[in-house]
This record gives structure tokens, sequence and C-alpha cells, in this order.
């Protein structure tokens, strides 16, 4: 396999530049669309990002010549999006490290590391004429803010019942096939507005309401597969009234669905006794984000990723997780898919890094998962 190593980090040095948080894509889905299109790809944006505000969709592309074979197809998976940026993103190398020359802002090695490696791998396919099956692409919007791309992706247009997502940190090498169901609540404690001076007896205190339910709940790990956690809290206007109305924020995420609608029940039931107590009330606002999934052994997508990884001279790992990904969209509707880890590391955070090497041998990957995917 020739990657062309220049090439493949040229591609991403620019996708990292085109800054891309959720909802605001279109100029990197263009830039994509047009590099696609150039190397012979059938490309579509659809209308996902109108249902959710963002400024464009996700992008569907594929890949199908005279070296595929009719009746056998993949889909390849990366999601576009970053999170915020604090500023511009100034690619360097450093130490055999792409790393950005702002220290105050991410890299955004978050997922285009994998954009890049599967736009090279499917250069390097059609330059070799590497016999394949059909290859969809797809690449999604706003991942970063609850999966929205992949929740108003329309899946009768991929035409392709397995895949693989590279959205996960860490050396390639591991094979994510397991991961957790996810509330998310928004509560609402409602109070009773008074003058902080003159009468606040008078009032019921929303805020003393919300600390004291945040008081009596043990956040955090659960257990192994079961975690739940505050991120948000507001509430009141000014120091001299009685603060009516907080609303606080959190999730609760677990491997096991019994055990989700155990906790998530008991974040509830606590609710409402802190409303008793007060003799007020509280609201709440319950939705899941996503369901967890579990690839079995036997299954083919994760057969074809640990044969693949295996004849690049590395030990696959299998192992779960804790964190949501366009793979659980795919795997609670009619696709089955396993997300890999595409060694980008330190995700989120301004010492974020991918290292060269590792971009590399994610090409690499990606070929012989096309290749191997044909012969099953």
């Amino acid at each position: 396999m020739h990657i062309n190593n220049e090439r493949l980090i040229a591609t991403f040095i620019n996708l990292l530049k085109i800054k891309s948080p959720s909802k605001n894509e279109e100029e990197i889905i263009n830039y994509i669309s047009k590099v696609l299109k150039n190397i012979g790809l059938r490309v579509e944006v659809d209308k996902a990002g109108k249902k959710f505000g963002s400024n464009t969709g996700n992008l569907i592309a594929v890949y199908e010549n005279k070296n595929t074979e009719n009746g056998k197809s993949i889909f390849l998976n990366a999601h576009v999006d970053t999170v915020k940026l604090n500023g511009d993103v100034i690619p360097e190398i450093v130490d055999g490290k792409i790393i950005n020359k702002n220290k105050e802002c991410i890299l955004g090695g978050d997922d285009k590391v994998a954009v890049a490696a599967i736009i090279e791998a499917l250069r390097v396919i059609k330059e070799n004429n590497i016999k394949v099956p059909v290859i969809y692409l797809i690449f999604t919007i706003s991942e970063e803010i609850g999966l929205k791309g992949a929740k108003n992706l329309d899946t009768k247009k991929i035409k392709a019942d397995i895949g693989f997502t590279f959205d996960a940190d860490g050396d390639v090498g591991t094979i994510i096939t397991k991961a957790p169901y996810h509330n998310s609540i928004k509560m609402f404690f409602k109070g009773k507005a008074a003058h902080a001076g003159i009468e606040p007896e008078k009032g019921i205190n929303s805020i003393k309401m919300a600390s004291e339910y945040i008081s009596g709940i043990d956040f955090g790990k659960i257990d192994f597969e079961t975690t739940s956690n505050i991120g948000v809290i507001k509430g009141g206007s000014a120091t001299n009234i009685v603060p009516d109305s907080t609303e606080i924020e959190m999730e609760v995420r677990s491997r096991n669905l019994e055990k989700l609608n155990k906790a998530t029940g008991n974040l509830l039931e606590r609710s409402e006794e802190i409303a008793d107590k007060y003799k007020s009330k509280v609201n709440y606002e319950l939705s899941r984000e996503y369901d967890g999934f579990e690839i079995a052994e036997d299954q083919l997508p994760l057969k074809i990723a640990k044969k693949a990884i295996s004849s690049l001279g590395i030990k696959p790992v299998v192992k779960e997780t804790g964190g949501g990904s366009d793979v659980n969209m795919f795997n609670s509707g009619d696709k089955m898919a396993v997300n890999l880890t595409s060694g980008m590391e330190k995700v989120h955070t301004s010492e974020e890094y991918v290292k060269l090497e590792q971009l590399k041998i994610l090409s690499k990957l990606i070929i012989q998962i096309c290749k191997l995917a044909r012969k099953n």
C-alpha cells in the first residue's frame, strides 16, 4: 500500500485550518465535497442541518467503479465538526506530532484525523486499482452536540448494512463494541419570589431547593457501567430577590438499560421529595440522547476490524466505553458498526495532538478493512 505521506499530512493540515465548530460546518463540507469529487466519488449533502440550525448537512459519498463488487458494500464514518474553538488553529509538527501552535485552542483532530485518513485511503484504492466493495462515506455534522447529524441522517440512502466509525481516542488498534444508553434531564425547581431585604420569609428560594437536591445525590461513577453528572445550573436574577426559578441540567449513562432506568428514576424521585418538603413544585424534561449497543464476537464488522488490525502487525484490543458517538445511532437503527481508535490524543483540550505515524497507520487500516470486506 503506497500511502502518500506528504499528501496525507497536507490534507490533514488543510482540514485543521478550517474552523468547523458544531452548526458551522459549511466550509469544511464544501472542501471535502470538492476533494471527493476530484477523486471521482458521487457526492451529496443532505438537508439534516436545517432541522437543528446548522448551516449545512451531512456529506454522503459513494465510491464505485469497475473494481468494486456488486452486491457488497460497507460504509466508513467520521464527523467533521469540533467542539468550540478559542482562536485559530495553527498546525505545526513537533517531534513527530501535529499540535496547535496556539496554546489556548484545541487542535481539532477529533475527528478530522479520520476524515483525512479516509480521503487518503480512497485515493490509494483508486490509484492502485484495488478491488473493494462499494464504499459509502458518511461525514456527519454536529456530532459534538448530541450526534445531531447522525440522528437526522436518512439511512435509506446508505445501501450498506455494515460499517466502521473512526472516532475513539488512542493509538490505532482498539475496537469499541459496547457503548452506553444516555438520558438527559433538565430539571426546573419552582420557588416563590419575595424581597430579600424586607420579607424574605414570604419567598421560597429555588436555588436552595436545587442545592439541597444536589447535595443528596451521589453523582459520578455509580458502578462500573453507570455514571451520572450535573453539568449546568442556572438560577436567580438579583441579590435582592428570593429566586423563584432554578434550572439544572444533568445526564445519566449506562451500558445496562435496567440500570439506566433505575438511576434516572432515583433522580426524579429525589426531586419530588424536595418539592414536597418546600411545598413547591419541580418540573423536568427527560430525553433519550441515544441508545446503547453491543456487538457480538461473531458479527462481521468486528471480525473484519480484528483481521485488518492484525494484518498490520498490531494486536487488536476489544473494549467497551462510557462515551457515545455516531456509531450508537447506526446500531440503534438498521445498520451495524463498530467504533475504532484513530490516533488522536487529549481531545477537547489545548494539549491535543496526533502522531504522524498513527495518521499513516490509520489510512493503511482503512484500506485493509475495505479489501477484507470484499472477501466476506
